[in-house]
């Protein structure tokens, strides 16, 4: 398969880099490109990372605070207006040309991220354009093929989740964990809801005489017969501890132990005093109710009271067949008069007759609506009663008489509980005034009703009974609240009251045992929901049982294979140690811990090792090289087209820097893959210059020369450019022994040109064999002579020569030190001669 890779980089403006764009061609697989520190390699290594990511990882793994990064992407002294951008000309996997470029358009803030726009061939894309080009990026956080010192450790310093993630979203089994969370998930759904029935019945079975026919129903599911059974011999059990003979039905002997728990318990504390009931829910009439009462009112106003009296006397007569038939007058069938009842009159009573009925109407809707309201007044006084507890109701005497008293109390629970005591007496104090307020309304709105319904004819207070109701339900709603409110009280002391009498009663269980036998079906039912859930949740965990030992099947495989990548690239930078690396493993047993193996022996064959965790004895060093093979097995497993090396191998690892130049490099090559290395060692840039020259290695130097214009970067591919660059560093310097080292570098240069003039004559010639290494031991005096006659362009340009090397020659004796112009001048003939000739 055909990697993609960068021919061409242009970077403008991004950290280090000023607002020149500097660019570098790429003409091979390979390009190394050295800088001393801090002059903008690893600029140039993170403008590749924002490139394809549109980030910087070091935010992520160094900042202590990601504000700490705020303004860090744009190069502090680039002009306003300027542009921000890394653009890359790539060779994708199709074999064609495709322009990369991604633009700054805000950085990073204090508390924000930086937001790019990314363009291939001008045209706006995502991660997915990248894809199609060949460019596949990894996990985060490390997701660019970009290796820099602050990424080498990740692995080995984050944390064990966040390197176990890291880990399998990089082996693509993150799908594994996902699914076994989905389906450890339905734990929650599946943990049974907690059941009262089952806490009463775990209580009754704690009962000594009734454990042994209840507690074999704690874990399993009895018939509707065996649990009416069970129920029945605890009874017996209890009746017959108690000296007694046993009723023989179940309901009888459920009565007796009945009385037998309120006799014992009565003994310590009547704790039925604290019976009361639900408080049932009221509402007040509607408005349709009071609307109706209006009615009435206004009818009554409209008919004559007179009228009304006699409307029953109309009403009859109008029904008598001569008064209901008479066309003309007739003697009057309620006084006797003789033709007093005219047709004229007749119609006038129809008119009075007719003028009641709406009021009659009205008086019906009236006393249908008055009734009902007396009776749900007295009704709702009693529920207020009985929704209190029963010391409240009963005379003093009588709590006196059972020993319900607030002494007592306190001298069962202790001092301990003189607050919960001062609660509830406070809570029964405000829930009595509650019970009195609404009681007032109720009676004053009663009374108002009754009065009412006793003379439909006068009363006229529609609107004063409207407002009873309105004051009786806010009275209503406040006891309903104190009510509540004494409950949550009530209940803290009534259960330490009941632990008191049930261990001094030994009575433990006994109310629960009875109230569980008044309704067995619903135990049963509980039971069944138990199993069930107990069932469900013991199939889920042996299927993520099943599941865990797939996953780590799968992992293994996968760790293996990375293990195997891993293990290829460190034999190659660390052959034959007798510590090396064993493997990469998920820990036994965990899910959420990647651990790194180290094995130790004492033989050269490696044989017999003792294993360690690589953290625990590799030195930094060997976690550096550990480092750079984890990531080149990754680059390698995930077909990354190219690399970008910043500083793969420390400065101090001739060893393993020389195993690195000479196998790692070439093993890549040969995979097809383009390898760019930024080093601060000129060794390792050198070496791999002339070892590469076959392979047309790309060579450049990076150098910081004005903070207002950025790191520059320069093609050196050939050694004499590097030599102008570093001599052109030195002169400018302004200490003497700079100077000194630029006069000697200078000289080199002219040497190196030299050489490379009289090979190229020779070659020209047909001498093909000729090479640098045939003038290695001489010098520029015994060299400028056998060049000047090549100097024919321009009579002057042999003087030059010969004035490079009077001016350069004190810096190599201990004459004086040549001044910065002399150097400058010679340094600018050289450039010049090279520029010409070469």
């Amino acid at each position: 398969m055909t990697l993609c890779k960068i021919n061409k980089l242009e970077i403008q403006g991004f950290r280090a880099f000023g607002r020149n764009a500097q660019t570098l061609e790429f003409p091979s697989l390979l390009a190394a490109i050295w800088g001393p520190n801090s002059q903008g390699k690893t600029s140039l290594a993170e403008a590749v990372e924002f490139l394809l990511t549109g980030e910087i990882v070091r935010r992520a793994l160094m900042a202590s605070g990601q504000d700490e990064f705020a303004d860090s992407l744009r190069n502090a002294h680039l002009p306003a207006g300027a542009e921000v951008f890394v653009q890359a000309t790539v060779l994708g996997i199709d074999g064609k040309e495709y322009v990369v470029r991604r633009t700054l358009t805000t950085d990073y803030g204090k508390k924000q991220e930086c937001t790019t726009a990314l363009t291939v061939d001008g045209k706006p894309r995502d991660e997915a354009g990248l894809a199609a080009l060949g460019i596949r990026l990894s996990q985060p956080p490390l997701r660019a093929p970009v290796l820099a010192q602050h990424t080498l450790g990740y692995v080995f310093s984050a944390k064990p989740q966040d390197r176990s993630s890291y880990f399998k979203a990089l082996l693509e089994v993150t799908d594994l964990d996902e699914f076994r969370g989905q389906v450890a998930a339905l734990e929650k759904e599946i943990v049974a809801p907690e059941s009262p029935l089952l806490g009463k019945f775990a209580s009754a079975a704690s009962v000594r005489v009734a454990a042994q026919h209840l507690k074999p129903f704690l874990l399993k599911v009895p018939d509707t017969d065996e649990l009416a059974a069970s129920f029945s011999a605890a009874f017996e059990g209890l009746i017959e501890a108690g000296g007694e003979i046993a009723p023989p039905g179940g309901e009888e002997r459920k009565a007796r132990v009945v009385a037998l728990l309120a006799d014992k318990q009565a003994k310590t504390f009547p704790l039925k005093g604290f019976d009361r009931k639900a408080l049932p829910a009221w509402a007040a009439p509607g408005p349709e109710k009071f609307e109706s009462l209006h009615r009435f009112v206004d009818e009554r106003g409209k008919v004559d009271a007179e009228v009304r009296r006699l409307a029953n006397l109309f009403r009859e007569a109008l029904a008598l067949p001569a008064v209901h038939e008479a066309g003309h007058a007739i003697d009057c069938p309620l006084c006797g008069a003789d033709d007093t009842l005219t047709p004229e009159r007749v119609a006038l009573l129809r008119e009075r007759v007719a003028d009641t009925e709406a009021f009659q109407k009205a008086l019906k809707e009236a006393r249908e609506t008055l009734g009902p309201m007396t009776t749900g007044l007295s009704s709702l006084e009693t529920a207020l009663a009985e929704a209190l507890p029963i010391f409240i109701t009963n005379p003093s005497k009588f709590r006196r008489a059972r020993g319900f008293r607030v002494a007592r109390i306190r001298e069962l629970l202790g001092e301990d509980a003189n607050a919960d005591i001062a609660a509830w007496l406070s809570s029964l104090r405000a829930l009595v005034r509650a019970r009195s307020h609404v009681t007032t309304a109720l009676r004053r709105t009663g009374e108002l009703v009754k009065s009412c319904a006793a003379d439909m004819d006068g009363f006229d207070e529609c609107a004063s009974i409207e407002k009873g109701f309105g004051a009786i339900a806010e009275a209503h709603a406040d006891f309903a609240l104190e009510l509540a409110a004494y409950g949550r009280c009530e209940e803290k002391l009534r259960a330490g009251l009941q632990a008191v009498v049930d261990a001094q009663s030994e009575t433990a269980g006994w109310q629960e045992l009875i109230e569980l036998a008044c309704d067995p079906a619903a135990l049963r039912s509980a039971m069944i929901e138990r199993t069930a859930y107990a069932e469900a949740a013991k199939e889920l965990a042996q299927a993520l049982k099943q599941i865990d030992k797939g996953n780590e099947t799968v992992l293994d495989e996968k760790f293996g294979d990375l293990s195997d990548g891993v293990q290829k690239w460190w034999d190659i930078l660390r052959p034959e140690e007798h510590s090396f690396f064993d493997g990469v493993k998920q820990r036994p047993g965990a899910r959420r811990t990647i651990d790194f193996k180290a094995g130790l022996s004492t033989a050269s064959d490696r044989s017999s090792p003792q294993f360690r965790d690589v953290v625990a004895v590799f030195s930094m060093s060997q976690l550096h090289c550990l480092g750079l093979a984890l990531f080149l097995a990754r680059a390698v497993n995930e077909k990354a087209g190219f690399v970008v090396l910043d500083d793969p191998i420390l400065s101090s690892d001739e060893d393993y820097r020389a195993f690195f130049n000479a196998m790692v490099v070439e093993e890549l090559v040969n995979l097809g893959m383009q390898v760019i290395v930024l080093t601060q060692d000129q060794k390792t840039w050198k070496d791999l210059g002339e070892r590469y020259l076959h392979q047309g290695i790309g060579l450049f130097q990076i150098d910081l020369r004005s903070p207002a214009d950025g790191s520059a970067v320069a093609n050196t591919a050939d050694d004499l450019e590097t030599k102008f660059m570093k001599a052109e560093i030195l002169v400018r310097g302004g200490h003497p022994s700079l100077h000194k080292q630029g006069g000697e570098v200078i000289r080199d240069a002219a040497e190196r040109f030299c050489k490379e003039m009289l090979i190229k004559d020779r070659r020209a010639k047909g001498d093909a064999a000729a090479s640098l290494n045939d003038y290695s031991l001489k010098n520029l005096g015994h060299l400028a002579p056998n060049v000047e006659p090549f100097l024919t362009r321009d009579p002057s340009h042999a003087g030059k020569l010969r004035a490079i090397g009077g001016a350069v020659n004190p810096a190599k004796h201990d004459d004086a030190i040549p001044a910065a112009g002399v150097l400058k001048v010679a340094l600018g003939d050289l450039r010049f001669l090279k520029k010409t000739y070469l």
